[in-house]
């Protein structure tokens, strides 16, 4: 079959209505599976991310002892202070504009004093510059006093 055959051809089926259909029926489909695939992808990376998160985070909040509002503690690190860029704001004059850190590495967490003036405190003694925390630990930052604690899942 030469060249010019095969144009023939071509030509004929361009000009059969339902190989105009078969095709963009062909194209939408194949454009629906590789959205498909996508989709399903991105899906399986959440899972996985979720998973390694889990480890990671052990499931943690802190929980204002005046309130009761309790904070999720969602990221590896989280920022407690009295700025509105803060992620755990506490509007106390008692507390720094940048108070403390709250990092998780392995499972395990950290509160981190930023030099603040009234000091972080842990189960009333002074952050000097980091301590290691557990479940039911009183953090104090200033005069705000939380409690670190394993949320309910």
């Amino acid at each position: 079959m030469n060249e010019e055959n095969f144009r023939k051809i071509l030509e004929s089926l361009r000009s059969f209505p339902a190989f105009s259909i078969i095709m963009s029926a062909l194209v939408i489909f194949m454009v629906f599976i590789c959205v498909f695939a996508i989709f399903r992808s991105a899906k399986e990376e959440k899972h996985i991310e979720e998973l390694r998160w889990d480890k990671v985070s052990d499931y943690m909040e802190l929980v204002d002892t005046d309130t009761g509002e309790r904070f999720c503690l969602s990221a590896d690190e989280v920022i407690i202070g009295r700025h509105g860029a803060a992620d755990i704001r506490f509007p106390d004059m008692s507390i720094s504009r940048y108070h403390a850190v709250l990092c998780v590495s392995n499972g395990v967490w950290r509160v981190i004093d930023l030099g603040s003036k009234s000091g972080t405190f842990v189960n009333g003694k002074r952050v000097q510059e980091q301590m290691t925390l557990k479940d039911c630990d009183e953090i104090r930052f200033g005069t705000k006093a939380t409690i670190l604690k394993r949320r309910r899942v």
